[in-house]
C-alpha cells in the first residue's frame, strides 16, 4: 500500500525559503533568489509546480513567470486571509482549458496563458 508522499523522494523538489537551510527529504535543491527560478524556468525539464505559498505565487506573478494555474475554489468563507492576486501582479491573460465541480461544490480549473490582456464586457 503506498502511503502520502511515497514516491516523492524521487522528485526533484526545489525550496526557497527564509528559514530552512537543509531538509530530510532526498532530492532537495534550494533556491536563494529569483535570478535562481527564472534560471530554473529557462532550463529543460518538468513543469514547476508550487504548493502552499501565496507568497511565492505573488512573487512569480509581479515577475511574469506564471504560465499555468491549478486553482480550487472551495465553497466557503473564513473571512481575512492572504490573498492570490495581491498589488502588484502583471496583467496576465488566461483562458480555461479545463475544469471540473465535485459534489461538494468544490471547483478544479486549469487556467493556461493566452496571450495578451483584452478587456470588453462580460461574457462578450
Amino acid at each position: 500500500m503506498q502511503t502520502i508522499g511515497q514516491g516523492i523522494n524521487d522528485v526533484t523538489k526545489y525550496v526557497m525559503s527564509r528559514t530552512m537551510k537543509k531538509s530530510d527529504w532526498k532530492n532537495s535543491v534550494f533556491l536563494k533568489s529569483l535570478a535562481d527560478i527564472k534560471k530554473l524556468k529557462n532550463s529543460k525539464g518538468s513543469d514547476i509546480q508550487v504548493h502552499g505559498s501565496g507568497e511565492l505565487i505573488q512573487l512569480l506573478l509581479k515577475n511574469d513567470l506564471v504560465d499555468e494555474l491549478w486553482l480550487k475554489i472551495h465553497p466557503l468563507t473564513l473571512g481575512k486571509g492572504k490573498k492570490l492576486f495581491d498589488n502588484g501582479a502583471i496583467p496576465a491573460a488566461f483562458s480555461l482549458t479545463e475544469s471540473l465541480v465535485t459534489p461538494s461544490g468544490v471547483i478544479i480549473a486549469n487556467y493556461k496563458r493566452a496571450g495578451k490582456v483584452k478587456t470588453g464586457t462580460v461574457g462578450a
